[in-house]
């Protein structure tokens, strides 16, 4: 039978020939599946439409979507090749007998193998574009040709488009680098490289036919500049017009007479069911205020009196206010603005920490109905998420039953299952290293990219992040800006120069420094004009006093005397909270408090493996949260992972010293919530250690730069009344503390030691450059391990996985035996059992496996497991996590 060369080609195939079913699914078909669900999808997303637009000069939006819908149907342009169809040598064999039969010289195996039908599209779309051939199928190329002697740049447009759609499998290259080589060379009888080029030309002649001549448009002319979105955009709507099952994107084996009723169909039935069963796209309700967000009695107040006033507009939001100001419900009424003004789709929000992740998804679980119509899908997103009981439970509540069968899943295990996927629901709750991958050499970071560019992006904490955060977070808010999409940073406050650094990332930095700014303060930028928002007299935050006392003492400790104070307070029913900077110094100081009273020593780190630490983050919220059991006094000896991962309460804080930023985050766990207080306590008090001198001893190596430390400690000692005033503490104190010029009463160790420090951020800022700069030319694969490396600057922990060896095989920490499990369920134990500890100790322990990790082997002793590495003692307890010991 005559037909068009393209319709020789299987685009998908299953193993074996049953006559009973179609085996395969023609070329052409799966295409126009993926491009369906693109078409649909643009029609139902203002976000994406605009986002492309944006780049459209005098293009209609019909133009538009035209060429979107013309490349993506290109995606899979590289199995136009004889290497990817001899994958299924057999289907190839049915499609194109003659030329199996009479043709000698075939690829080899191996050839077929490595073939990568991506990075061949790329090759082969270049070559059939300036190759000069009689042909009339290369008459709209010759032309092309000749635009690009006149105009380079028309070459480059074409090239910035066909690279990322078939960059769709998880790299795209960048346009300067060059065309991968995949030319067949003469490994090949003729014929066949000729069969492969017609075919390719036909479809390129088919898709003018289908999308752009009914606009108007045509090969002989040049597109529009794409939008960033465009490889993500491809990727996920090839994942779900791949997805074949008995109703949806069948597979066809048998070639039609017009691909346009074809296309029409898939449109109106196979590509709008996927959509609605993958609950990608969700529907935003019209805004009604931030009292819809707020409990019943609640009325807006403070930043929140402020949404109203905010641009309609994509940009870039910077919130600075104190700790209980309401941030987060306002944060998230401006992204429903925007949201219901079709300036996004979603939000995605990214918090420091999994902690703070796991309590965002409880927060965001109970508006989520308030912002989206139906079921919106929530995903909770960091390296632990698969075992967040909230998440599982969500995940289960969402299933949903169609026609008698199981559907795919709102919150479904399709958007949960890929770390890929992440940010395709209507509200994604993550870490912001999730974040920070979109623009890491990581596979696949174009699809985070997509997700974050059609959301508006919330990041919490910014504050908390170091310069080669700094610098990855600058790139993810260039990329944003790009795309026209929103961010809105939250923060108590940030520096001015920092503050300014960020805000350049929109294109207009702020033009002079403001030497003392108002605040609480809403900063927003567009790339055009900078706006500030203050509050009125009326909505400012309520003032609130935090009593300091400087305790000096020998490596930053309790003495004596201030153990004894402790123990006094506790036992008179006070709830105190002591912060230690290192997990050694808090396990020792907890042990040496447990053995000067009888009340309750709770000690609290992140030296545990996952399956503890979820019981010790249980245990202090039970004692110590907003609903804490308080009838007698407790003391929880922490570290830094009470800073600003959660929601608890004290009556006395004794914190060792550290940046004043971090301090006041320390001190925002001081009567955070409106209750009785034993005798004593009642106005908020913190005690901070000081070194006795400037040296700062192992806690420099926490806090590098001194300038701060020393800084901090001066505005301390000579705080007026040793009385801290907020929120006017956080411009007083913070921007002096980290300004740029020199007190002049800097001692000469803290200066050395200040010089140090920044020439360790100058390497991390060009770490941070680049990483992004790798970025074009690597892509690892996208697992835990590699994105720890990327996102961080290199002071990540050593992975541990303690272990005792039993006549059953491996016993893990929570009791399971390794060798029972089955492959899923050994990952996941693995997931749960493991323990970081500082980087330093790697020498210390066995070699690592071929993963990273370190097998340690133990011995049990009651609770206790011990291993002796090197001279060195290690011990693993439940209440105390791993310890080093001589």
């Amino acid at each position: 039978m005559d037909v068009k060369p393209y319709f020789r080609y299987w685009g998908k195939a299953k193993p074996g020939l049953d006559e009973a079913e179609a085996q395969w699914h023609l070329l052409p078909f799966h295409s126009l599946d993926v491009a369906a669900v693109a078409s649909v999808w643009w029609d139902e997303s203002p976000a994406i439409q605009h986002s492309f637009m944006q780049h459209g000069g005098k293009l209609s939006t019909k133009q538009m979507k035209a060429w979107v819908i013309f490349f993506i149907a290109l995606h899979d342009y590289g199995k136009f090749d004889i290497r990817f169809q001899r994958k299924a040598s057999r289907v190839w064999e049915a499609l194109q007998p003659n030329l199996a039969k009479n043709v000698a010289r075939m690829p080899t195996i191996e050839a077929c193998k490595g073939y990568d039908h991506g990075s061949a599209g790329l090759y082969w779309f270049e070559q059939d574009r300036v190759e000069e051939d009689s042909a009339s199928e290369l008459d709209w190329m010759l032309h092309i040709v000749d635009l690009v002697n006149v105009v380079d740049d028309a070459q480059q447009t074409w090239m910035a488009w066909i690279k990322p759609v078939t960059g769709h499998h998880g790299f795209v290259y960048a346009l300067d680098h060059p065309t991968p080589e995949r030319s067949l060379h003469s490994t090949v009888d003729k014929p066949i490289a000729q069969q492969d080029k017609t075919a390719r030309l036909a479809w390129l002649d088919e898709l003018e036919r289908l999308f752009l001549k009914p606009v108007g448009l045509s090969l002989q002319d040049t597109p529009p500049t794409p939008s960033p979105l465009l490889a993500g955009f491809c990727s996920v709507a090839d994942w779900l017009g791949s997805r074949s099952d008995e109703v949806n994107f069948c597979y066809k084996a048998d070639p039609v007479d017009d691909l346009r009723d074809y296309f029409d169909q898939k449109c109106r039935e196979d590509a709008q069911r996927v959509l609605v069963l993958a609950g990608i796209n969700g529907k935003a309700k019209p805004f009604l205020g931030v009292q819809a967000l707020l409990k019943r009695d609640y009325q807006p107040r403070q930043l929140q009196t402020l949404v109203d006033d905010l641009p309609v507009t994509p940009g870039l939001t910077i919130v600075e206010a104190p700790t209980g100001s309401g941030k987060t419900e306002m944060a998230l009424a401006y992204a429903w603005r925007l949201l219901a003004a079709n300036h996004a789709d979603s939000i995605v929000f990214a918090m420091p920490t999994q902690a703070t992740a796991n309590a965002m998804l409880q927060r965001l679980e109970k508006i989520a109905t308030t912002l989206f119509e139906d079921k919106p899908n929530l995903i909770l997103a960091h390296g632990h998420a698969r075992f967040n009981d909230n998440f599982l439970k969500l995940k289960q509540i969402g299933k949903t039953v169609q026609e008698n069968e199981e559907a795919w899943v709102q919150c479904n295990e399709w958007l949960g299952q890929s770390r890929k996927r992440i940010f395709l629901g209507q509200i994604g709750i993550c870490t912001v290293d999730q974040v920070l991958v979109s623009v890491l050499p990581v596979k696949h970071r174009f699809v985070r990219g997509f997700g974050v560019g059609r959301s508006v992006l919330i990041v919490d904490e910014v504050h908390a992040y170091d310069a080669y955060m700094y610098g990855l977070l600058e790139a993810v808010l260039k990329a944003q800006h790009e795309v026209g999409g929103s961010s809105i940073l939250l923060s108590a406050t940030l520096p001015q120069s920092l503050k300014n650094q960020l805000l350049a990332t929109s294109g207009k930095a702020i033009e002079t420094a403001q030497t003392h700014a108002p605040y609480p303060l809403i900063s927003w930028s567009d790339g055009k004009a900078n706006h500030a928002f203050t509050l009125p007299d009326n909505e400012q935050p309520p003032l609130r006093q935090v009593q300091v006392e400087c305790h000096e003492s020998e490596d930053l400790l309790p003495d004596a005397a201030l153990r004894q104070r402790i123990i006094d307070a506790a036992e008179q029913g006070a709830q105190v909270a002591i912060i230690c900077n290192l997990v050694d110094v808090a396990q020792q100081l907890a042990r040496d408090l447990q053995k000067l009273t009888a009340l309750p020593v709770d000690i609290f780190h992140a030296r545990y493996c996952l399956h503890d630490r979820q019981k010790k983050e249980d245990t202090v919220l039970k004692h110590y949260g907003a609903e804490g059991k308080r009838a007698s006094g407790r003391i929880l000896v922490a570290t830094q992972v009470i800073e600003q991962s959660l929601d608890v309460d004290f009556d006395w804080l004794i914190t060792q010293l550290c940046p004043v930023d971090l301090l006041f985050q320390r001190m925002g766990r001081l009567h955070r919530h409106e209750r009785s207080r034993p005798t004593g306590f009642e106005s908020a008090r913190c005690t901070v250690l000081l070194p006795m001198g400037n040296d700062y001893g192992t806690h420099g190596l926490i806090y590098r730069n001194t300038r701060v430390m020393w800084r901090t400690a001066q505005k301390l000692q000579t705080c007026p009344d040793q009385i801290i005033d907020f929120p006017a503490a956080y411009r007083d104190w913070i921007e002096p503390i980290y300004s740029e010029e020199a007190w002049g009463t800097e001692p000469e160790v803290i200066e050395t030691g200040f010089a140090l420090f920044e020439e360790k951020l100058a390497e991390k800022r060009i770490l941070a450059r680049q990483m992004l700069k790798w970025a074009e030319d690597v892509a690892l694969m996208d697992d835990d391990e590699n994105v720890r490396a990327v996102t961080r600057d290199g002071e990540f922990n050593v992975s541990v996985i303690p272990y005792l060896d039993t006549a059953r095989g491996k016993q893990l920490l929570d009791s399971s035996i390794l060798d029972s499990l089955s492959e899923w369920q050994q990952a996941e134990a693995l997931a749960m059992n493991i323990v970081g500890v500082p980087k330093s100790w790697g020498k210390l322990l066995p070699e690592k496996d071929k993963e990273g990790r370190v097998w340690l082997a133990m011995q049990q002793g009651g609770e206790f497991w011990k291993a002796c590495s090197k001279e060195i003692w290690f011990t693993y307890h439940p209440v105390w996590g791993m310890e080093k010991t001589v």
